[in-house]
């Protein structure tokens, strides 16, 4: 695919992934009894843009380094066999790397808003990455194991090739990974660092265009990781009868819900609770999860025809 066609490609799936999120967030979490919406609250455009003392440059600019973090990692998702701007061979690393960018931006433009609830968030959102980064890194290591591949167009197919979606031998990396999933897009019940006894963070710090590009990124954020969620363990874009972005598109929704669903069945964690879980259970988990699937494919379960690397064609 072009650059220019790429380019292109990736705006549009994340213009129209981040306004269907938007859209249907806030309507899942009423159907859900949420009295929480963190990142999903609703936004006044007609607030004061900017707080008297804020620093213009981290304060205008955070937004901004948001959205391209969640735009460069839409460049790695699958919609179809040739439907993606860049199938890169690490484009699994590629997308852990880009997509905490958002983190980065969060912790600046909490710092640059300068109010109690901006910097606070600032602090809060740095101790999440902590508790998350190191669980979500094996619950994603399974599919790598089982496809012998960084790139995600490989993973998709060797789901495809082998005819087993990886969620079924993978069961505890998949819930590893929504658990994982919820904390690096803060939602319920991980969504601290929006919260509404901090005034919602960096939201409730900006209004207008700038509250606006945080809301997209928050949205398409969400998109994403579901997404990601899809192509690791539902086959991505694989499947009967339909064309396979229509799949790509049922299977990252069904993610989305699932994971909005079964956050708002918990109640609140703080961010103790959250490096206590991460510590204590989660990379536990992750680790055995590993060793599970290392003895899958001493088996032969979920294998695919791909080569290993360095042997013959």
């Amino acid at each position: 695919m072009g650059i220019v066609w790429a380019s292109i490609a990736t705006l549009g799936v994340l213009l129209a992934g981040g306004l269907l999120t938007w859209w249907l967030e806030p309507r899942l979490l009423k159907a859900f009894g949420s009295t929480e919406p963190g990142p999903a609250a609703p936004l006044d455009i007609r607030k004061n843009p900017r707080p008297s003392q804020a620093d213009p440059l981290t304060y205008y600019g955070a937004p901004i380094i948001a959205l391209f973090g969640v735009v460069w990692a839409t460049v790695c998702l699958p919609w179809g066999p040739a439907l993606i701007p860049a199938d890169v061979n690490i484009g699994l690393f590629y997308f852990i790397v880009v997509v905490d960018f958002v983190v980065l931006a969060v912790a600046l433009g909490g710092w640059g808003g300068n109010t109690p609830g901006s910097v606070e968030a600032c602090y809060r959102i740095v101790a999440q990455l902590a508790a998350y980064v190191v669980p979500l890194g094996l619950a994603i290591i399974g599919p790598i194991m089982m496809a012998r591949s960084l790139s995600t167009v490989h993973i998709v197919e060797a789901q495809r090739d082998a005819h087993l979606w990886y969620i079924a031998p993978q069961l505890p990396g998949f819930v590893l990974y929504l658990v994982t999933g919820l904390m690096q897009v803060y939602r319920a019940p991980f969504l601290e660092p929006f919260a509404a006894c901090i005034d919602r963070g960096v939201l409730g710090a900006c209004g207008g265009w700038p509250g606006v590009l945080w809301r997209l990124a928050l949205a398409g954020l969400l998109f994403v990781v579901a997404a990601m969620g899809a192509v690791l363990f539902l086959g991505g874009y694989a499947g009967p009868w339909l064309p396979g972005w229509l799949w790509m598109l049922i299977k990252t929704l069904a993610v989305m819900v699932l994971m909005l669903w079964l956050g708002h069945r918990v109640r609140l964690r703080g961010t103790a609770d959250m490096l206590a879980l991460a510590w204590k259970f989660l990379i536990p988990v992750g680790l055995a999860n590993v060793l599970l699937v290392g003895i899958l494919i001493l088996l032969g379960v979920g294998q695919g025809p791909f080569p290993l690397v360095g042997s013959a064609p």
